[in-house]
């Protein structure tokens, strides 16, 4: 009779070992919770744009940059159109200003190109006359549009706008001024007053009628 010798446990390799079941369940458990949280934040934001997201790592957008710029440009190259012309203008003249002092300014443009005062009857032979608007004394429209947004003009473009029916806000003034930035200009010691509004000054010729 042939005794066999007794069979040695060999101890696992690392190629032979073999997960428990327990493990491989919980394993795919979490795979399949962390997939489902995926596509449920993908759900949530609404997006199609694969390029957003990565498996497993959510990738915030930045700004489009260019698009910006676009925008910027898109304002500052725009058509200098007379209402702009006209808004412009009054910021300038009345930056700091109340609406009421907008408005106060627009009706003065307004006047002038009625009564065709230092002006010929349009907005540019008006607000660009020289020496009548003191933010073109020394400088262009061209020379200062790039550096005011459009949203920065909304309130000014709105008052000029408004006093296009007619209404009554200087009592027909043509002239104004800031006595707390300039001298007392001398035509402000024959012409009559007014209104003041905010820190602007109002005024009507001598041999002008108020309207």
């Amino acid at each position: 009779m042939k005794c066999n010798e007794p069979e040695i446990p060999q101890p696992f390799s690392h190629g032979e070992y073999e997960m428990p079941n327990a493990i491989k369940h919980l394993c795919r458990f979490i795979l399949s919770l962390g997939i489902v949280i995926i596509l449920v934040v993908l759900l949530a934001t609404g997006t199609n744009n694969s390029a957003a997201f990565s498996p497993f790592i959510l990738v915030q957008k930045k700004p489009d940059l260019q698009s910006v710029v676009a925008q910027s440009l898109l304002e500052t190259t725009a058509p200098l159109t007379d209402d702009r012309l006209a808004a412009l203008t009054i910021y300038l003249e009345a930056r700091g200003e109340s609406f009421a002092g907008k408005l106060a300014v627009a009706a003065v443009i307004r006047n002038r190109m009625h009564a065709k005062y230092q002006s010929d009857g349009t907005v540019k032979g008006t607000v660009l006359k020289r020496l009548q608007f003191q933010p073109w004394n020394h400088a262009t429209p061209e020379d200062v549009r790039h550096r005011i947004s459009e949203s920065r003009m909304q309130d000014s473009l709105l008052a000029w706008r408004m006093v296009q029916d007619g209404r009554k806000i200087v009592q027909g003034a043509l002239l104004f001024y800031n006595p707390r930035l300039v001298e007392t200009p001398r035509w402000a010691t024959v012409s009559h007053k007014v209104a003041s509004i905010g820190g602007h000054e109002f005024f009507v010729p001598p041999g002008r009628l108020q309207v």
